[in-house]
């Protein structure tokens, strides 16, 4: 072989190589715009869910799962065009394994289940678990948790009530450190976890966190037989999230959402996958505290200075506006309100 024809090899081979190299750049390169876009409509989603998570009913907070998530999958419709088109809709539902939500005092997980028909044929269909609590047992008790420093105790050795005329406890945890009803516990389990500020706080987190992480790793896995039937091949799993994540929801209603293995658009076979987790925002300047005064009541701000230390406070019935608080006769304070609303003619803080 002569000296041009290897001349000519070696630049079919440039060639080749530099096409190679130059479709795999194109691809990256599309495949990081359809990730940035994607990120940004999922982003939206679910912030658009977080916005009316939590609603105001009166003297009461509502958690409404339904409509997060209702909100999370239309925002999500809108912004990838096919709000009209129900097939695909179906599509991109297969994508989403599992989304949470938490409570107060638990939370729920939505997910993907196989149905068998009138017809004998199986049919997949998506619905909201009942509600898991965040339970926690230890040698002592069982413990379900709250998102506040409120939990319920099972005691099975009698530690909180040596009557042994109660077994079961809801109460705040600041409570066994002062009452004077939980002495004997404090003599008997000096070390208790219950007694420490620190410790309970990551008690509390730890066991919210591994409650939810348990119950979407084993949704997660049904989903796979279900996909798999769906002719889908990728392989739905958890992905390990970092606490900093998870601490968002550990003090509001939250949203938890897996989007995963969703194909790109343009042939690659790359798939994109996020999670993401998305609070509540409750603005805390909405909520007022009524306190009794000699013959009538003065509504708060909560934080203003001039709530009484002594006195009767109802902190356990929040109101969250002033109509509210009017209807329950209440005259506004006039430290907090800004000069706004009727005063009581002879309010003397």
């Amino acid at each position: 072989m002569k000296l041009y024809h290897f001349t000519i090899i070696f630049i079919i081979m440039a060639i080749s190589l530099f096409v190679i190299t130059d479709i795999r750049t194109n691809n990256f390169i599309a495949v990081s715009k359809e990730k940035e876009k994607l990120d940004q409509y999922f982003i939206q989603a679910i912030d658009d869910a977080a916005v009316n998570l939590v609603e105001i009913n009166g003297d009461n907070l509502i958690v409404n799962r339904q409509r997060a998530m209702v909100d999370f999958f239309n925002s999500l419709y809108a912004s990838m065009g096919i709000t009209d088109n129900p097939e695909k809709q179906g599509l991109l539902n297969n994508y989403v394994p599992v989304i949470a939500v938490t409570y107060e005092d638990g939370y729920y997980i939505y997910f993907s289940e196989e149905l068998k028909g009138s017809d004998n044929y199986m049919y997949t269909n998506k619905r909201w678990s009942e509600k898991f609590p965040y339970y926690y047992e230890d040698d002592d008790f069982i413990y379900s948790f709250t998102l506040t420093d409120k939990l319920t105790i099972y005691d099975k050795k009698n530690l909180l009530d040596t009557t042994k005329e109660q077994t079961v406890f809801t109460l705040d945890y600041h409570e066994l450190s002062t009452a004077e009803e939980y002495a004997a516990f404090r003599v008997k389990r000096p070390g208790s976890f219950l007694l420490k500020d620190e410790d309970f706080y990551l008690i509390r987190k730890g066991t919210i966190i591994n409650c939810i992480e348990k119950s979407l790793s084993y949704y997660c896995n049904k989903h796979n037989k279900i996909a798999q039937q769906l002719n889908i091949t990728y392989n739905f799993a958890l992905p390990v999230v970092d606490d900093s994540e998870w601490v968002r929801s550990i003090d509001n209603p939250s949203i938890v959402v897996l989007f995963q293995g969703y194909p790109y658009g343009d042939g690659s076979t790359d798939t994109y996958n996020r999670f993401a987790i998305a609070g509540s925002n409750i603005k805390k300047d909405i909520v007022y505290y009524l306190e009794q005064k000699s013959w009538y009541y003065v509504y708060h701000k909560e934080g203003c200075s001039e709530l009484s230390k002594d006195g009767l406070v109802f902190l356990d019935e929040p109101y969250y506006t002033v109509s509210d608080c009017a209807k329950k006769g209440a005259y506004a304070c006039p430290y907090c309100s800004g000069g706004n609303g009727a005063f009581a003619p002879d309010y003397t803080p």
